[in-house]
């Protein structure tokens, strides 16, 4: 009986190749409200789908072995199988929809199940190779050129999920702007107010529960709840000139502005304190013996090596908000939740990942940026 050497790979690879053996992997639909066919991947992809089932089962040999260079290998054959799969659809769809301008391509639950795998595998042995920073580089350098090749000669125009974008690209652009401006104004406003509120329950023990608890009961406001809440007293001062001015109302970007903020305190507050709590007592009262006065302690001792640790809580309130800012689409606040809520009252699943694709690739694009930089940092004050 063979041991099993690399029980992720076995995972991921055994439910990749049963997405695409047994799972459908497009639906066609003449128009946008009729009934769809739906195709498994063998009717689909024909003979050249033996390829993608090919690498699958390759991937699936290879977690029963163990070899010097198998992570490069586990890597370079996801690669070429999420080539093979994006490429291989895109070949095929013309023939399927016969490019009828109302004909549109559905990705179904086999298609989303492959991407999420891979989306592990590269997840997983990215890390374990990272030291060949060259392989990695042409992986998702290879990945990147040729989608954005087939978006270029408009390859994938049957695809629903473009139709629709095609449809409302002015639309796109500009929630995704209120999406980003939601975020980062949030997340800036909740840590001018967090990061001193963290220190004063540092430097006052006694403040520490006054700050902290009020801070966890927000957290555990129900977003729609607390836009109740904020609608009255907004709805107030919108009659105010000033804030008329500035289009504050008690629906709209305030209250999503507002109740964003509010959740980012408690991320970053709860940090700032855990940050200035894990600095060494022996380091402060080694800057003191040196003739330190309390503020240089506090400028040039506790506050770098704190903050790495509030920087995570940035880092978590930021990954946090994006997600979050889907719900200003309910109070006419804008954002990619405009997409999302005006999908689920359509019916429509591509309207709807119109709206959470671009804040899926956001969060991983900025979670992974902002490791990097803390990462970073703690390893200038660290090392």
């Amino acid at each position: 009986m063979k041991i099993i050497k690399d029980k992720t790979l076995l995972l991921l690879s055994s439910l990749g190749t049963a997405a695409f053996v047994f799972m459908n992997i497009i639906e066609y639909k003449p128009n946008r409200i009729s009934q769809g066919i739906k195709y498994s991947s063998f009717q689909f992809f024909g003979s050249l789908g033996m390829i993608i089932l090919i690498l699958w089962l390759a991937l699936l040999g290879l977690s029963f072995f163990e070899r010097k260079d198998k992570n490069r290998l586990v890597f370079i054959l996801a690669v070429f199988l999420l080539l093979a799969l994006i490429w291989i659809l895109q070949l095929k769809s013309g023939s399927v929809s016969a490019r009828e301008s109302s004909a549109r391509i559905s990705f179904s639950a086999g298609f989303y199940t492959q991407v999420f795998c891979l989306y592990l595998l590269f997840s997983t042995y990215t890390q374990r190779i990272k030291d060949d920073s060259f392989i990695i580089g042409i992986g998702f350098l290879s990945v990147l050129s040729v989608l954005v090749y087939l978006f270029l000669t408009g390859a994938f125009e049957d695809f629903s999920l473009i139709k629709e974008y095609n449809i409302k690209k002015t639309q796109f652009s500009e929630n995704l702007r209120i999406h980003a401006l939601l975020t980062v104004s949030s997340v800036v406003t909740g840590a001018l107010i967090a990061i001193p509120l963290g220190f004063l329950a540092y430097y006052k023990k006694s403040f520490e529960d006054k700050v902290m608890v009020p801070l966890s009961i927000i957290e555990t406001i129900p977003s729609l709840s607390l836009f109740g809440i904020l609608l009255v007293p907004l709805s107030g001062l919108g009659k105010l000139p000033f804030f008329d001015a500035l289009g504050v109302s008690g629906i709209g970007w305030a209250p999503a502005y507002i109740a964003l903020t509010l959740y980012t305190l408690l991320p970053i507050g709860r940090n700032t304190l855990t940050g200035f709590y894990s600095v060494d007592k022996n380091i402060k009262e080694a800057a003191k013996g040196m003739g330190m006065s309390k503020r240089q302690v506090l400028q040039k001792i506790e506050l770098p090596l704190a903050f790495p640790v509030i920087f995570t809580g940035i880092r978590i309130a930021f990954i946090q908000t994006i997600g979050g800012a889907v719900l200003a689409g309910l109070v006419g606040g804008g954002g990619m939740g405009t997409f999302v809520f005006l999908g689920l009252g359509e019916a429509s699943p591509d309207l709807i990942l119109l709206g959470v694709l671009p804040i899926v690739f956001f969060t991983v694009l900025l979670d992974y940026l902002l490791r990097a930089f803390e990462k970073q940092v703690r390893s200038v004050l660290y090392d």
